[in-house]
């Protein structure tokens, strides 16, 4: 199973005027396929998410890209924008997203890209999250 897919440009824009958050820093990207100014392209869970961030991590791993992307959230105190396919069953939904997070389920199936081509329609629903920052007292 391929776990490198990428998020076609509209859907990106779509999540991040759905949530009205517009990350500067890409976690899970190469040079070709960011989504932001800035990309980590290796070593992501090992960096610090010390700004907005996008993720559209692998979802074979998506437990303890979530489990990380949460606890920068928290740390840094920024804005994290996540899309994931739905699998509110899994308890990295019910420890770091349900009561944390904001989620909007997506219609229909993305047609995810790589190297910028459409691929089948994949066999996963997908939901974009949003951790919010506190705002500051």
């Amino acid at each position: 199973m391929m776990d490198n897919y990428e998020t076609p440009f509209e859907v990106y824009e779509h999540i991040c005027d759905s949530f009205d958050v517009y990350p500067t820093l890409d976690v899970c990207a190469t040079k070709e396929n960011k989504k932001c100014k800035e990309y980590y392209d290796h070593d992501s869970l090992n960096r610090e998410y010390n700004q907005d961030f996008f993720m559209n991590c692998p979802y074979s791993q998506a437990h303890k890209w979530v489990k990380y992307a949460y606890f920068q959230h928290i740390k840094h105190n920024v804005n994290g924008v996540a899309l994931l396919h739905v699998s509110t069953g899994s308890s990295y939904w019910h420890d770091y997203i349900f009561d944390k997070a904001s989620i909007a389920y997506y219609k229909g199936r993305i047609k995810f890209e790589l190297n910028g081509i459409p691929q089948k329609n994949p066999r996963y629903d997908s939901a974009f999250i949003c951790w919010h920052k506190r705002e500051r007292k």
